[in-house]
């Protein structure tokens, strides 16, 4: 009796210290875990974007033209503190496609050149108004290849080549007698739209250009003037000078990133230069503007009205101008 009840002992102390044993497992205290950052930490907004009102939830939709997707940029990096946010503005539509989503409502602000009569006509005859801001200066300029003697280029000169192909020789430009070939861009383009506005004043252009000689991008454009000479592709010299059109900023930005420019000549248009002075205080006459642009009826308080706010300030005029263009602040003498 005494021998089983010391056996009972045993095995009773036995079963406390496994019980025992697991409760020190369980309560064991948990390792230490590292900070996790949320997911989201790029979307972080900065001091700038709370003094305008600018959330992450309430980010405007922008789009714009190709030539001011650095604007875009300068906007997305005001406003965030990461570069890797979801609305990094990686895409644009470009100038015409811009407007037509901003008068169909699928976008609330636009950074583009100010539009051809057809996209005002578009705007009207779907009920919108459309109010303008301006954000930099710009302009519209005629390029050709290096090598062509030809300094300059009239309003005239260019309404008898793109409206009636009445000139085919440099010649007449004060070049070498070789062929002109005039390279034209998309109707939808901004630069095309410059063209139309400033020189062509809306007339249609002649169709065996845009038939033979379009081009659908902007660097393309600077492309076929600077080696079309040269043959192209085939590598066949042709006894030609190229002649076209784009906009000032746009080719001192792909300069710095191609060195195209010296393959380029910048004509002078009525005997102006388009230097970057000259632009900005207006003395050449082909100088514009890049424009924000929102519908009249947006709300008073809607972020992208925060943006435009923005888009006047001296911080804003600095990041435009560290990204290449001519702030609105330097031209002390166009009118807008």
């Amino acid at each position: 009796m005494k021998r089983r009840f010391l056996i009972l002992i045993v095995i009773t102390a036995m079963l406390l210290s496994g019980c025992t044993h697991q409760e020190k497992a369980v309560s064991a205290p948990p390792a230490p875990t590292q900070e996790v950052k949320p997911d989201n930490v790029y979307n972080t907004m900065s001091e700038t974007a709370a003094h305008y009102g600018i959330t992450h939830e309430n980010y405007p939709r922008i789009d714009g033209s190709t030539s001011t997707q650095g604007i875009a940029m300068a906007i997305n990096q005001a406003m965030y503190r990461y570069l890797e946010n979801e609305n990094l503005p990686m895409e644009v539509s470009k100038t015409v496609p811009s407007y037509k989503r901003l008068i169909a409502g699928e976008v609330e602000l636009i950074l583009v050149p100010y539009p051809s009569a057809a996209v005002l006509a578009l705007a009207q005859e779907s009920g919108v108004e459309l109010e303008f801001h301006p954000v930099a200066a710009e302009a519209l300029i005629f390029i050709t290849p290096a090598e062509n003697p030809a300094d300059n280029i009239t309003g005239d000169q260019v309404r008898t080549i793109y409206l009636d192909y009445g000139i085919r020789s440099w010649s007449e430009l004060g070049g070498s007698d070789k062929e002109l070939i005039p390279i034209c861009r998309n109707a939808d383009s901004g630069s095309q739209s410059q063209l139309d506005n400033l020189v062509l004043h809306d007339q249609p252009m002649h169709p065996g250009i845009q038939k033979n000689y379009v081009e659908l991008t902007m660097e393309g454009m600077l492309e076929l003037v600077a080696f079309y000479h040269h043959g192209g592709l085939d590598g066949k010299p042709t006894d030609s000078y190229a002649l076209g059109y784009t906009l000032y900023t746009y080719l001192q930005n792909m300069n710095e990133v191609t060195e195209i420019g010296s393959r380029l000549k910048i004509l002078s248009f009525e005997g102006v230069e388009p230097t970057e002075e000259n632009i900005a205080k207006g003395s050449y006459s082909l100088a514009d503007g890049y424009y924000a642009v929102v519908r009249k009826d947006l709300p008073a308080a809607h972020s992208a009205r925060g943006i435009l706010k923005w888009l006047q300030s001296d911080e804003a005029a600095a990041a435009i101008k560290a990204r290449g263009f001519i702030p609105k602040q330097d031209r002390t003498k166009l009118s807008w």
